[in-house]
């Protein structure tokens, strides 16, 4: 049975291996995908020869095709009438809105990989981890310590939250936060993901898409960065500026599991997106998430 929500990943996600169980199972369109891309998606995730997968739109192209695949497989598995809701952690919107009928496979590979494309251009930003039981206090953190110009790019979990800033700032801040007692963790991304240091990309970002039409949603997909659910007139705004928003996960899985919705189904590679909902709603005392970016 399919779960209330489905969910998918983002960057952060993937592994050397992803993909194996669904390649096979659809192999002209593994084909086309190479076609859009200029290279082949399965020698990427199951080898990886020439240490790309972590490049950042090597990584986007990647992980949403596969995320894509494997709805496929999860919806002959359960049936795709039984998905109540969908919604996906940053990238995962776009495996959500293709679930969504929003556009079709391909169309989401070319956007997506346009989007990895202009945040891989993004230079001199930094993101740090901030874990640990008073990480839910950030804010205030920042507002004490008068770093009014580093941004909140993930709330993932009451202990696990993203700060997104240029690097000497963030240099600046991360001994100050081990000072009292949070843990912090550099992610290994080349910009300052889902912050204002992304506008440069939001504005190429949405001169890309202003001339395309999407389908309405034939399922509700709920946004990571308001909390609403999309509808056809907010689908541009929402790709758009979800490049210089944060992602509010925390908020999103708590707002979800009190309007009723109690199974979360993680559809992608890896299982992070599980661990953090659990650790949100309580579900089990998880070992801390790895950190999500």
């Amino acid at each position: 049975m399919a779960g209330d929500v489905v969910m998918f990943p983002g960057q952060g996600s993937q592994r050397i291996g992803m993909g194996k169980e669904v390649f096979d199972a659809y192999p002209q369109l593994c084909d086309r995908a190479d076609e859009i891309v200029g290279h082949s998606l399965r020698e990427l995730c199951l080898k990886d020869p020439d240490g790309r997968l972590n490049e950042t739109s090597r990584t986007q192209e990647a992980v949403y095709f596969v995320s894509c695949l494997m709805y496929l497989a999860y919806a002959e598995e359960h049936g795709a009438e039984q998905v109540r809701y969908l919604t996906g952690h940053s990238l995962g919107l776009y495996p959500a809105l293709f679930a969504a009928g929003v556009f079709d496979l391909f169309e989401g590979l070319e956007i997506v990989s346009r989007r990895g494309a202009l945040m891989q251009e993004a230079r001199d930003g930094a993101m740090v981890a901030v874990l640990g039981p008073r990480a839910s206090e950030i804010d205030d953190h920042l507002a004490r310590l008068e770093f009014f110009d580093v941004d909140v790019a993930n709330y993932n979990s009451p202990e696990q939250v993203v700060l997104s800033a240029l690097k000497p700032r963030l240099e600046e801040l991360v001994p100050r936060l081990e000072e009292t007692g949070h843990r912090c963790v550099w992610l290994p991304v080349s910009g300052a993901f889902h912050s204002r240091h992304m506008e440069p990309a939001r504005l190429r970002f949405a001169q890309f898409l202003r001339d395309r039409t999407f389908t309405p949603p034939t399922k509700p997909v709920v946004s990571t960065t308001s909390g609403r659910t999309l509808g056809a007139r907010h689908l541009l705004e929402e790709m758009v500026f979800q490049l210089v928003k944060p992602v509010r996960w925390w908020q999103t899985v708590t707002h979800l599991s009190r309007t009723g919705h109690k199974t979360f189904d993680e559809v992608g590679p890896g299982r992070v997106l599980t661990k953090l909902s659990a650790e949100i709603l309580g579900d089990e005392p998880s070992p801390q998430a790895e950190p999500r970016k």
